[in-house]
């Protein structure tokens, strides 16, 4: 999910959720995901738009699939298989289309952020787990033929936290902006990634980059990345 003027709520969760996660990895243990929707009022809504600006995908149908009611597994679960089986036949009718793999792969990942925000059992993580696979996957697919794509690159990243292989996840945007450090969604999610983890000093530099590579913030970071660093630095 890239961050642009042409953000949807959906794509503001990756910054936005993580707030949520970072407070419980402060008082407990890691809440074991990166960037938790439940903090961005459990919208789905799915636009990700490329490096160039353009748009990759969105999986709308997703954003209809959440209701204010859902408070399990069942709930989520039944909201989500719809829309999946919706957006799975959208792409078999055309699996040439890049637009609708990424449908598919954000409905997975929207499905799967839902879901952790009702774990309840070692049946419900693992079920999470799968999810994200699935998502992950997809975005597997999707960057074989759109290689550029960044965004999609960070919510590869961002799945990959969520199931729970943190050290892998850092280890791919370690990567990614080392090779690239101009996209701020890369520096403050793995700024995030550090800060959940412990990493404080290494936080406070992805955070400082973040701001610096998105000073107009037009990412929608520079505000998420400066609120992070003041409460470390307040810590």
């Amino acid at each position: 999910m890239a961050f642009d003027a042409q953000q949807t709520r959906r794509a503001q969760a990756i910054v936005l959720a993580a707030a949520a996660v970072i407070v419980v990895a402060i008082a407990a243990v890691v809440f074991s995901g990166a960037l938790a929707p439940g903090a961005a009022t459990g919208t789905a809504d799915s636009t990700s738009q490329a490096a160039d600006g353009t748009t990759d995908g969105s999986s709308q149908a997703a954003g209809q699939a959440v209701t204010s009611g859902e408070h399990d597994m069942t709930h989520v679960d039944a909201n989500y298989a719809s829309v999946v089986e919706q957006l799975q036949a959208q792409y078999d009718s055309d699996p040439s289309n890049p637009s609708a793999l990424l449908q598919l792969a954000n409905g997975y990942f929207d499905w799967g952020v839902s879901a952790r925000d009702v774990v309840a059992t070692d049946e419900d993580d693992a079920h999470v787990v799968d999810l994200f696979n699935q998502a992950i996957a997809r975005y597997d697919d999707y960057l074989e033929q759109n290689p550029d794509s960044k965004s999609v690159e960070v919510d590869r990243a961002i799945s990959i936290f969520y199931t729970g292989d943190r050290d892998r996840a850092i280890a791919e945007l370690e990567s990614f902006t080392a090779e690239d450090g101009s996209f701020g969604p890369a520096w403050a999610n793995l700024g995030m990634f550090y800060e959940t983890e412990g990493r404080t000093d290494e936080a406070i530099a992805a955070y400082e980059r973040a701001i610096e590579s998105d000073s107009s913030d037009a990412y929608g970071v520079k505000d998420y990345a400066q609120q992070h660093l003041d409460a470390l630095s307040a810590s």
